[in-house]
């Protein structure tokens, strides 16, 4: 009684911290340092670029973080190299254009539409909008990354889970070996089939194939690997660990439905660094910024195959301690 007791309130805690989580991240998504660049056209006078820059900076809650370019073919390079998310640029008719780019995240472009909206309001001027690099067709509001990512995650840690709960963790090198082997050959696997859905079945992510291959294996697998050392590390108390992780702050702070610039600025530090972030920025890198800033989620897979390594040598050394500690012979 007392055991199923407190397995109802771990359970609790956990959907309390579901909701939690999730609408402290989505309930009043607000801008944030957005990075935009600002030209002004030909004729203007000079300075008017950095003077409007500095009067956007100037706005109450400081939603954008402007800065100068010198003309639109600047601005495009600086939105390829997913340095900047928009550019204003200052008409010498009294007509002003948005560039936005919907690909790196259209509740972004959204948040720049509606804070020009007023810009140019309060000023007496119009603006258009010009959707320099949009999601594809069968991509709306290019949320299947997010859910790909997602779908990648959750088959990682269930298959740990799995292992630790069904199996047990390995007490073993040999079975070690045998668990992470198993876990590698899934992960290349949930990764190509993954990306095989998106590209050829659904054509969401069409000649995109082999990157996305690549990026969801490393997903799954630094996903899994992770799970596995905690679960060797700490036991079953790994499971509920990694869903608080992988999916009570990773999936709201994964800059899917909101990106990390309108999300509360906490969500915004963690999301880029727990992995459904990290694969929802590696599928837009890979499928609408030709691998641009494609670094940052390499490096964060990296660091949690290397934590789940060093998770696990762990507890191979604190397994090994204790069976000393058994086989000496008391005094």
């Amino acid at each position: 009684m007392r055991k199923m007791s407190l397995l109802a309130a771990a359970v609790l805690v956990l959907q309390l911290g579901f909701i939690l989580s999730y609408v402290s991240a989505f309930h009043q998504p607000t801008p944030h340092a957005i990075p935009i660049a600002v030209v002004t056209e030909a004729g203007l006078p000079a300075g008017l670029n950095q003077q409007t820059a500095d009067r956007l900076d100037a706005i109450d809650g400081a939603p954008l973080d402007a800065r100068t370019a010198v003309d639109t073919a600047e601005v495009r390079t600086l939105l390829r190299d997913r340095d900047i998310l928009g550019a204003y640029v200052v008409g010498s008719s009294g007509t002003d254009t948005l560039i936005t780019a919907s690909a790196a995240g259209s509740s972004v472009a959204t948040a720049l539409e509606s804070i020009f909206t007023e810009v140019d309001a309060a000023q007496g001027r119009q603006f258009v909008v010009r959707d320099e690099i949009p999601v594809g067709v069968h991509d709306n509001r290019g949320l299947s990354g997010f859910y790909l990512s997602v779908g990648w995650v959750v088959g990682g840690y269930l298959l740990a889970a799995a292992f630790g709960l069904l199996i047990g963790a390995p007490t073993t090198r040999r079975e070690t070996c045998v668990h992470v082997g198993i876990l590698a050959a899934y992960s290349i696997a949930s990764g190509a089939l993954g990306a095989l859905l998106t590209t050829h079945v659904l054509g969401t992510f069409a000649g995109h194939w082999f990157p996305l291959t690549v990026l969801g294996t490393g997903v799954v697998f630094a996903t899994g690997l992770f799970t596995m050392g905690l679960r060797a590390l700490i036991g079953v108390a790994a499971v509920p660990a990694a869903i608080v992780l992988f999916v009570i702050l990773g999936n709201p702070s994964a800059g899917g439905a909101f990106g990390a610039n309108v999300l509360p600025h906490v969500y915004a530090s963690i999301g880029r660094w727990i992995t459904p972030g990290i694969g929802t920025e590696g599928v837009r890198s890979i499928v609408y910024f030709a691998g641009a800033g494609v670094g940052q989620p390499a490096l964060g897979l990296g660091l949690y195959i290397l934590i789940g390594v060093l998770l696990m040598a762990a507890a191979a050394v604190l397994r090994r301690r204790r069976s000393a500690g058994e086989s000496m012979p008391s005094q």
